[in-house]
């Protein structure tokens, strides 16, 4: 193959994969890494003297401003005059959603090509809990779920939420409490605002609600909230959009009874595909030019029913938003959703608060001097 394309281990990659062995005359295969693996992977490779892959999945503005502040990453106007004006047109940029597009730029330049979203969907048993709006999709504020909590009638053994608290995703978990309270995570001169008190309250507030769910809560990731939907355990899970359709496929004896919520301020973090800097022009722009025929309006509509969160305004069109059950309020995600700070200086915090959030959530700190110990330590 000519072109490798290094991606982690996502439903919707399933996705891109498919197309690219569809058209072997690409001469482009995708690498999948499990996630612990990815990160380290994609760093060695923008930081080798010459890239071993010609492209990359990045996730939008958490590790976006800070690679291409450090020129790891190729921005598409340099390449774009060298790709054929024909896929350029064929790829129909204006139909990606505004937040999405907005996402994959950094500084006024492009550098991602959107394939799929990552944003809060609060799943429901919609035999346990009476949400409805009048826009069709519920919103549910943070601050009043203890109230809905507490007044859940459930069988023995099902646990009223469940928060994916693992370490590993703590801190995005925590992000719309966040919001909620008012708090935020870097200040007006990019320096730590995460240790106001509206984000101490809210991060205390978080780490309550263990009381409604199950112990083991903290060791929760994108699988074990969806097996926990599945199997009835749980009756409110928030997960991604991007897991909606493994949350309720086939095999989900409660998807009939299962909907999805949004969040007043959900996070969402868009992936794509982005061209490392090291390595040649040509390489650079035969690699984007073969993207732009694959992440095609057919390939979006694959990532509904494989994923769950497309990209295109035309993905969401009446008879698809009818179609899939989740898709309504993953469209609300994205008219709403928010995302961190889009500056370079965020990456010296993100490791020290995903610590801070999961020590807190233990009970090995309170959440006071769990965040004021990660702004210090990177102070």
């Amino acid at each position: 193959m000519k072109y490798q394309i290094l991606g982690p281990d996502d439903p919707a990659l399933i996705v891109l994969d498919a197309q690219l062995k569809a058209h072997p005359e690409w001469e482009t295969s995708l690498r999948i890494l499990p996630w612990a693996q990815y990160q380290p992977e994609m760093n060695a490779a923008l930081q080798a003297n010459h890239s071993p892959y010609q492209a990359v999945c990045v996730p939008g503005h958490i590790w976006l401003p800070g690679l291409a502040h450090a020129g790891r990453l190729a921005a598409f106007e340099d390449l774009l005059p060298h790709v054929p004006a024909g896929r350029i047109a064929a790829y129909h940029a204006p139909d990606i959603m505004p937040s999405v597009a907005a996402e994959c730029r950094y500084v006024g330049r492009q550098y991602i090509l959107p394939l799929f979203t990552d944003g809060h969907i609060l799943f429901y048993r919609k035999d346990v809990f009476d949400l409805k709006d009048s826009t069709g999709v519920a919103v549910v504020d943070p601050q009043h779920l203890p109230v809905l909590l507490e007044r859940a009638t459930l069988k023995e053994g099902t646990f009223p939420f469940a928060l994916k608290a693992h370490a590993s995703e703590s801190l995005t978990d925590w992000l719309p409490y966040l919001w909620a309270f008012g708090g935020e995570v870097l200040d007006g001169e990019n320096q730590p605002a995460f240790t106001s008190p509206a984000a101490i309250h809210s991060l205390e507030f978080y780490c309550s609600l263990k009381r409604f769910c199950p112990p083991e809560t903290h060791t929760y990731g994108n699988l074990e909230i969806a097996n926990a939907l599945k199997e009835g355990r749980v009756a409110m899970a928030a997960s991604w959009g991007g897991q909606a359709a493994m949350i309720l496929d086939d095999s989900n004896p409660y998807r009939e009874q299962l909907g999805a919520a949004v969040f007043p301020t959900p996070w969402n973090a868009t992936w794509g595909v982005s061209i490392p800097a090291n390595q040649p022009l040509a390489d650079q722009t035969g690699m984007l030019s073969i993207l732009y025929d694959a992440a095609s309006p057919l390939l979006d509509r694959q990532v509904t029913r494989i994923a769950g969160s497309p990209v295109r305004s035309a993905s969401y069109n009446p008879d698809e938003l009818q179609a899939f059950s989740w898709l309504p309020a993953q469209h609300e995600m994205l008219r709403r959703c928010q995302s961190l700070p889009p500056v370079p200086q965020l990456s010296r915090y993100l490791g020290a608060l995903y610590q801070a959030v999961a020590l807190a959530f233990t009970g090995e700190k309170s959440a006071e001097k769990a965040l004021k110990d990660a702004a210090i330590e990177n102070s």
